[in-house]
């Protein structure tokens, strides 16, 4: 199940999410919205990987944009960011994820 594509947070309920398959094709659209093929393509690879993983979620934190706009990335300079020291990857920003090879 994935958000409808253009629902605001306020308005997606349980009753508007659109049921696709693991090959992203819509099984149920309640809205007709459709979804946004990005998110498909992004997610998909992780229930693909672990279809263990019920939900799969991604978060635009504060904290996270801050480091990611940073040209040297994570900055070791706290305990709290060692607690990360070799187990951060980066990926070149390829523009909008709508190639299965994004996965």
């Amino acid at each position: 199940m994935i958000n409808a594509y253009g629902q605001t947070f306020d308005e997606i309920r349980p009753e508007t999410l659109v049921k696709i398959d693991i090959d992203g094709y819509i099984v149920e659209d309640p809205t007709g919205l459709w979804i946004n093929p990005e998110g498909f393509v992004i997610h998909s690879a992780i229930h693909r990987a672990r279809p263990d993983a019920h939900t799969v979620m991604h978060t635009y934190t504060a904290a996270g944009i801050g480091v990611s706009a940073q040209l040297q990335g994570l900055l070791m300079i706290s305990q709290h960011s060692t607690l990360f020291h070799s187990r951060v990857a980066y990926h070149d920003h390829e523009g909008i994820a709508l190639d299965l090879d994004e996965q």
